[in-house]
């Protein structure tokens, strides 16, 4: 073979080379299909019914006064509650407004706490101050299509035998803070 066939047949087996390499095809059938999805977190909103941020205001109250309150606690989210809790915290003064700690909270006792007409209470009665060391569970697992938990409140002025003179004109700022924790588990799914 000549040298001038030698030379174009190593350009052209080059150029089908290169071809193969960069430009060949392979034909088949394709089909794809494209999807938006979505996740949602669920909410927990604990919610009081009549609420505008004061659950009650007692005054003019004397040892010996006894005095209530209802009200209902619901689950307005999605999600389901479990341990909904109670904590209590308070602030009192003397009849000057000056705020000190005058033993005001041992003198009111909450004599019931019910739901939905249970006792919660962990004792029979408590000192408001006793309350606020000891936070009490007004309900467990309350999935968010159930009905409002019915809460009850009654408290005592104790009377007692000694000159309570003392606490005349106190004022006391109870503050009540209700906690709900989302239920375990996966119960309850929304679309």
């Amino acid at each position: 073979m000549s040298v001038k066939k030698h030379i174009v047949m190593g350009m052209i087996t080059g150029l089908a080379g290169m071809a193969l390499i960069s430009g060949g095809t392979v034909a088949f059938f394709s089909d794809d299909i494209y999807t938006e999805n979505k996740v949602l977190s669920g909410t927990l909103d604990l919610d009081i019914s009549d609420n505008d941020g004061v659950l009650f205001e007692f005054i003019n109250k004397k040892p010996g006064d006894t005095f209530d309150y209802s009200f209902d606690l619901i689950n307005a989210g999605t999600l389901g509650m479990k341990d909904i809790t109670l904590y209590s915290d308070y602030e009192t003064a003397n009849r000057d407004g000056v705020l000190e700690k005058n033993g005001f909270a041992e003198q009111l006792l909450v004599t019931k706490l019910q739901v939905d007409g249970h006792n919660v209470l962990p004792k029979e009665k408590m000192t408001l101050a006793a309350l606020k060391e000891n936070p009490v569970i007004l309900g467990e697992n309350i999935a968010s299509s159930s009905s409002a938990l019915q809460v009850y409140v009654a408290f005592e002025f104790i009377k007692t035998e000694k000159d309570q003179n003392k606490y005349q004109g106190n004022t006391m700022k109870l503050h009540w803070t209700f906690e709900a924790i989302q239920e375990d588990g996966d119960d309850e799914i929304s679309k």
